[in-house]
Order: C-alpha cells, then sequence, then structure tokens
C-alpha cells in the first residue's frame, strides 16, 4: 500500500502559542481519515501545511505529500468567490478536455461531411472517440447534472457564481472537488451549509470515491458514515485510531484507561522516592545524605505524565428559567409567509411544555424563517402564532445576529449576565472583572482574547460567546438554528447534556443526525409538508403524521388524499434512484465491453499472431459480437439518460 502523505516531528506556532507539536503521521493509499479536536487545536492549520498553503505561518519538520499532483481542498474560506462564470459552466470546467474533443470530432464530421479525405478524417474521428470514451465523455454531463441536484443547484444553474451566498459558494466548491475527483481531498468542515439531503449525497459520492480522504468534521454521523480513521489533535500531538469515530469513543476510553493506570502507578512511585530521601536525611548521615541525593537525581530525570483524566478547560453550559411558565408553550394555525414566492401556508402545530422539537428540511425551504416568525423577527402573511402564558424565549441565531460585533467577549457577557439588576431587579451576577473572566475561561476565552472585537472573532469562537450569553437569559423556551453548525464534537456533546438536563422547552434547527438522536426531539420536516390543490396542508412530526383540514373537505377524504400524494412522491423519488443505478450499472457495462474490444484489437494488430488463423478468426466473431452489444448499450444508455433528464 503506497504512502500518500508521510509526517515526522510536525511543529507550528503561531507567535508564543504552539498549536502542533511533534506530530507523526503516515496516511496510506484510499485511507478515509475523520480529523476531529477541539476548535483551535490545529486541524485546519494541518490541512493547510499538507495542502502547502503556508504563506500565514512557519512549521518546523518533515512533511511528504505523494498524490501525482492531483490533490484538491476544501477550506472554510472557500466562499470568498466573485467570479462572473455561471454555476453549470464552473462544473463544466472540469471537464474541459472532454469538451475540447467533442468539439475537435465535431469539427473532423463537418470536414468529413464537406468531402475531406474519408480515410485520414475517419481514422482521426475514430481515434478522438475511443479517447473520449475512455475520459468518461458518455456520462460527464449526467455527473454534472446529478451534481447541481444533490447539492441542491436546481434552477440556480445559469447564476453567475459571484451573486451565490457564501455557503452556495462552498457547496459549489465542494461539488467541483467531487466532480476532479482528486487522488488526496481534503475537506474542512464540508457538512456546514448543507442540508441533511445535500449531506447524504455527499456521503454517498464519498463512499463511491476511490482517493483518499482527509475530513476536519464535527458532524459524527458523517464521520461514521465516510471515514474509517480517527485522527485526534490534542494539546498540540495527533494520535491515530484505526476506527471511525463511534468505534473511535471506545478506543479512547480504553486509552485513556491505560494512561490514567500509567500516572497512577507513576504517581505512587513518585511518592515512594520522596519517602525515601526523607528517611535518609533523617538519619543525618554522611552517606544517607549520598543516598538521598541519589535518589533525588533520578527523581528529577523522571519525565512526568499528565493526568489524562483532568478537564480543566471543559465548557460548562447550564440553562436556566426564571419561571416555570405554561403547559400550552406554542400555537401555530394557518400560518403562512414567503418573500418572492411562498414558503409555506396554512402551516399548524402545537408545541407543549417540555417538548424538543427539531425543524428540518432542504436548504431555502423556511426553517430558519419560521423561528424568526415564531420570535416576532418576521410578520407572517397570514395566520396566528400564540406564545403560551408565563413564556419567555431565548433566540440563538446561526448568522450571530444577537451578538455586537462593535463590542467583545468581556463586555457582551458582562451586560448580559447583569441585564436584570441594570434593569432594576436582583443582584448583580457578577460584582467584579474576575468573575466575568472565569466565566469566560470556562468557554475558552483568556488572556487579552477577552478583549478582542467581536467582529475578528472566528465561527467557533462566535458560537460558544452566544451560548454563554444565552445561559444568562432565563427563557424557558430556547429557540436554537443550527447551534452545533460552528461548535467541536466536545462542545456539541456538552450543548447536548445541557439541553437534556434544561427543564423548558426547545425548538431547533438542525441538520446534525447525531444531535437529533442525542436529545431525543421529535422532528418536523417542512420537506414533508406539501400543498395541494385544494389547500390542504400536510406535515410530519416525529413518526406521527398531522393533516390540518381546511373547511369543505372531511378529514377521512383530505387525509387520504395526503397520504397518496406522499405515497406518489415516494414512488417517484425510488423510480429515480432505480434509474440512476440503472444508468450506473449500463456505464459499468460499455466500459467493460469496450474494454474487451479493445483486448480485440491487440490480437488482431498483434504481427506475431498474424498466422494463427483460427484465433484471428474467433477474435473477429467475437469482436463483431462485441460491437453490437456496445451498439445496443449506447443506445439504451442514451435511453436512460433522456428519461432522467424528462423525470427532472
Amino acid at each position: 500500500m503506497a504512502t500518500v502523505i508521510d509526517i515526522k516531528n510536525l511543529s507550528c506556532e503561531f507567535g508564543a502559542v504552539k498549536v502542533l507539536e511533534n506530530v507523526n503521521m503516515t496516511v496510506f493509499t484510499g485511507d478515509r481519515i475523520g480529523v476531529i479536536g477541539d476548535n483551535g487545536s490545529g486541524k485546519t492549520t494541518l490541512l493547510n501545511i499538507i495542502s502547502g498553503r503556508t504563506d500565514d505561518f512557519v512549521y518546523h519538520g518533515h512533511v511528504a505529500v505523494n498524490a501525482g499532483g492531483r490533490m484538491g481542498m476544501l477550506s472554510q474560506r472557500t466562499g470568498e468567490d466573485d467570479r462572473e462564470i455561471t454555476v453549470y459552466d464552473d462544473y463544466m470546467s472540469v471537464f474541459s478536455d472532454l469538451t475540447a474533443l467533442e468539439d475537435e470530432i465535431s469539427s473532423l464530421e463537418k470536414a468529413l461531411a464537406e468531402g475531406g479525405d474519408a480515410h485520414v478524417l475517419s481514422e482521426k474521428i475514430a481515434k478522438n472517440y475511443e479517447l473520449f470514451v475512455a475520459r468518461g465523455g458518455l456520462t460527464y454531463k449526467s455527473r454534472v447534472a446529478g451534481m447541481l441536484t444533490g447539492l441542491g443547484f436546481e434552477g440556480l444553474s445559469d447564476l453567475p457564481v459571484k451573486n451565490l451566498s457564501g455557503g452556495q459558494k462552498l457547496r459549489l466548491a465542494l461539488g467541483k472537488l467531487l466532480l476532479e475527483s482528486p487522488e488526496l481531498l481534503l475537506l474542512d468542515e464540508p457538512t456546514n451549509h448543507l442540508d441533511l439531503e445535500s449531506i447524504v449525497f455527499l456521503e454517498e459520492s464519498l463512499k463511491n470515491y476511490k482517493g483518499t480522504v482527509l475530513a476536519v468534521s464535527h458532524d459524527r454521523h458523517f464521520l461514521d458514515a465516510v471515514t474509517t480513521k480517527t485522527l485526534l489533535i490534542e494539546d498540540g500531538n495527533g494520535t491515530l485510531y484505526n476506527a471511525p469515530y463511534s468505534c473511535y469513543i471506545n478506543l479512547r476510553e480504553q486509552d485513556i484507561e491505560y494512561r490514567r493506570r500509567l500516572y497512577e502507578k507513576q504517581q505512587k512511585e513518585i511518592a515512594h522516592i520522596n519517602d525515601v530521601i526523607a528517611t535518609q536525611r533523617r538519619w543525618n548521615q554522611e552517606h544517607n545524605y549520598v543516598t538521598a541525593e541519589s535518589w533525588q537525581k533520578k527523581l528529577d530525570r523522571m519525565e512526568l505524565l499528565e493526568d489524562p483524566t483532568s478537564t480543566a478547560n471543559d465548557i460548562s453550559i447550564s440553562f436556566e428559567i426564571s419561571e416555570r411558565g405554561g403547559d400550552e408553550v406554542l400555537s401555530v394555525k394557518d400560518l403562512s409567509f414567503g418573500y418572492d414566492s411562498p414558503l409555506f401556508a396554512d402551516l399548524s402545530f402545537d408545541v407543549r411544555r417540555g417538548d424538543r422539537l427539531v425543524v428540518m428540511g432542504r436548504n431555502g425551504g423556511g426553517k430558519s424563517t419560521l423561528l424568526k416568525l415564531i420570535c416576532g423577527l418576521l410578520t407572517p402573511d397570514s395566520g396566528q402564532i400564540k406564545i403560551g402564558a408565563g413564556i419567555t424565549l431565548s433566540y440563538y441565531s446561526q448568522d450571530f445576529g444577537e451578538l455586537d460585533l462593535s463590542s467583545n467577549p468581556f463586555d457582551e457577557v458582562f451586560e448580559a449576565a447583569n441585564r436584570d439588576y441594570y434593569n432594576g431587579g436582583g443582584l448583580p451576577k457578577f460584582k467584579g472583572i474576575t468573575a466575568c473572566r472565569n466565566a469566560l475561561a470556562a468557554f475558552g476565552f483568556t488572556g487579552d482574547d477577552v478583549f478582542k472585537s467581536n467582529d475578528l472573532l472566528s465561527g467557533g469562537e462566535k458560537a460558544r460567546l452566544a451560548l454563554l450569553k444565552l445561559t444568562y437569559n432565563k427563557g424557558n423556551l430556547l429557540i436554537l438554528d443550527e447551534p452545533t453548525n460552528h461548535l467541536d464534537i466536545r462542545s456539541c456533546e456538552i450543548l447536548e447534556d445541557a439541553i437534556n438536563r434544561f427543564p423548558g422547552t426547545v425548538i431547533c434547527v438542525s441538520h446534525d443526525r447525531y444531535f437529533v438522536e442525542k436529545i431525543k426531539a421529535r422532528t418536523l420536516d417542512l420537506d414533508l409538508y406539501t400543498l395541494s390543490g385544494s389547500g390542504m396542508s400536510v406535515f410530519a412530526a416525529d413518526k406521527d403524521r398531522f393533516v390540518k383540514v381546511p373547511a369543505g373537505g372531511s378529514q377521512k377524504d383530505k387525509s387520504s388524499e395526503a397520504r397518496d400524494a406522499f405515497l406518489k412522491a415516494k414512488e417517484d423519488r425510488a423510480a429515480a434512484r432505480k434509474l440512476q443505478k440503472r444508468i450506473k450499472t449500463l456505464e459499468e457495462d460499455i466500459t467493460a465491453t469496450e474494454e474487451a474490444l479493445s483486448e480485440c484489437d491487440k490480437v488482431l494488430s498483434d504481427p506475431a499472431l498474424a498466422s494463427d488463423f483460427e484465433l484471428i478468426s474467433e477474435t473477429y466473431e467475437r469482436q463483431k459480437e462485441l460491437r453490437e452489444k456496445l451498439d445496443g448499450l449506447e443506445f439504451e444508455y442514451l435511453e436512460a439518460l433522456e428519461e432522467s433528464e424528462n423525470s427532472g
């Protein structure tokens, strides 16, 4: 198995802060490694060093990459793209060699039609077509179409890249990397800004990818689905576990337990040596001093182990409430809203105290808009949103709109914690600077970082600051929009624990399946909420399906219509998957047939076999059969592609 990445004694510093220290790692062809660790631990820095993006810092050590010159990286800064090229043309640019071959074949065919040298032109056309097919010419357009659909660019293919949002630009760059299919793929939080459907599409794409993958991600379900190894970056060091995330957890616990035993054994040895030294010195003889000095030197040479169970820097999140509130938390009736076009209409559902409800669906489907409507930040086109008696809201937005970007972490938290006191109620939460700094330190803000401008904070830092600020709101209804997006895995786990301990109610938007499972939430899937001609609305919450029936229709009839519509959509999706599987099978059959034809050509063109008339005759017959088979496969393939385009 060939080595793709070889790293020895890698160290990197940013100013006085050491990010990586003596990292050693070997990555082999076909490895799929999930890179995890706390925010700021050096995960992105490691990918930047491997990819050669080191203009902003200096590193030391040996880093060798053998990817055949074909390496691609998706970074969290990929969204900074202001090109005029359209989405479709950007994807098609990956296959510029194939489009050039197509143009050349067309030119040759035109010259042939105009009476050019038939023998020469036909031979050139045949060679170019063979090369075109070998490079994937029969499938590249369907691959582009599939990527546009899979990553949610339906209807946006003619849009200039510069007009896309930052999240859309990241998705576009991700799709382009998948189409390019480099030997080494480096992905930095690839599931950020993807809806669940696109995440599943990405997982399936990576399962079929033949190269080597290093993926930094906090999406634990994604890591389990895609990776086979886990690299933990912690305290500057890298530890590679030969297991995906869920299995890594057990290995990690065993590792910690082993190191704990070594630590305790060393502590006992240290205590014993100190007792020997103290005893020898009490005896107060010359030879006792020599013995004591000898034991002291042994103690000084000892390399001290750290306690692996120490968690002094863990974030501590606790959402408290100022009052219990009523059992009827939220009632939504006949809600309608849209911008240029309707997002939803006649939407109705209820939330009771203690519920955990996760709103899911495709990007642009209205999830964040629904939360803003509940919070009163937007006004419905029609319908009613009723907040229950004694219910107070605490809102976390995915764009951190609740943070004052002109402020800093210290002032932001100090003011939030003492808001009730400033408004004439209760005692101050923080009476001095030290208490506030301690709270910030628990969330990873230390030293001068507490006075750094909020607009200079990273996404992870803003997320932690917004969560800390939220803990002082004391609302009994938490409204959270993608709360795990910028958090590392440990922070996600701490947030999950805090939500499970929270005595109030939670409504949130999330595509993090692991998070949804951990908080035992019901789901409201806006993708299953559809409108029929009669105005009937259907949506799913958990495993139950609730149907809102307008005046003039019976519950039974409307439920039947809703069920039929849902089953029809399900059948259509199954048929589409079956068609794509058929197309893929045909592509494989075409490739195998072309390879068999190539073997026939080798036999027929080999001078050493020219006198073997029986072999030559059999090969001609075989060649004829294969050409007929190829013609049939190509015709069937084109029909399948046409069916796919028509159904799309």
